[in-house]
């Protein structure tokens, strides 16, 4: 793992991220996160790309969340139990937290996979692979930059718990994808009743701009969960609770 987190320069971030003020480190993350997501808005309204390549990119990002939640989930050190209980053919034993969730998440991800491919065959790809290639590289740079300088760098893994690492991605992705399913729902529907171009894209967009609030809405919410107090580090108060 340590291989592959530096060959996708997380640890080069974490190290630059560590010499930073903590308050800092959470607001350029926040920063990346909010432009990165506004790129999908800013495609659609300029009629670059669609429903289609819209709904193909968040389950991608879908993906890349799963990824940073293993790697999340198999390094937190806070204090608390690694395992989770499972039975298997009436035996009773225990899962690694980082497997569970891999098991778990990964089966929801693929699930809503096939929905996608469905609604993607249904009204095809308006800006083509490469669109949706370039705005997927991005959130997935955005995450990327995100575990290196806040889980890594400020060292959020020593005070969170691998339970808690585990359950954290789903609050966030249920939200969104109700959001997503609904707004989606409501957007093929009018593409089957021959509504307005420009409603159409009025439509995707709000979904964009939703998704967008919601998921600066957790990113805020859960970071200032996880301070941690360094010596010398004005912008955060006393150190974080223990998880």
């Amino acid at each position: 793992m340590n291989t592959l987190l530096r060959i996708l320069g997380v640890q080069l971030v974490a190290a630059a991220a560590a010499r930073l003020p903590g308050g800092l480190a959470r607001l350029a993350t926040a920063v990346v996160l909010v432009v990165v997501n506004l790129l999908p808005v800013w495609a659609v309204t300029e009629e670059r790309i669609g429903m289609g390549d819209v709904f193909l990119v968040y389950w991608i990002e879908n993906v890349v969340v799963w990824a940073c939640g293993i790697v999340r989930t198999a390094t937190a050190q806070g204090p608390g139990k690694g395992t989770v209980p499972v039975t298997t053919n009436g035996v009773r034993g225990d899962l690694s937290s980082a497997r569970f969730f891999a098991l778990h998440y990964g089966i929801f991800t693929g699930v809503h996979g096939v929905f996608t491919v469905i609604v993607v065959a249904l009204v095809g790809l308006t800006g083509g692979v490469g669109q949706v290639v370039l705005l997927s590289l991005a959130i997935t740079a955005s995450h990327l930059f995100s575990l290196g300088v806040n889980w890594f760098g400020r060292d959020e893994r020593m005070v969170v718990s691998p339970g808690t690492a585990m359950f954290a991605p789903y609050p966030r992705m249920f939200v969104l994808h109700v959001g997503i399913l609904i707004g989606f729902g409501v957007a093929l529907d009018g593409w089957e009743h021959g509504e307005n171009v420009n409603d159409q894209v009025s439509a995707v967009a709000v979904l964009c701009v939703l998704k967008t609030l919601v998921d600066l809405g957790f990113h805020v919410w859960q970071h200032r969960s996880r301070q941690v107090a360094r010596r010398g580090d004005g912008l955060y108060g006393a150190p974080a609770a223990q998880e």
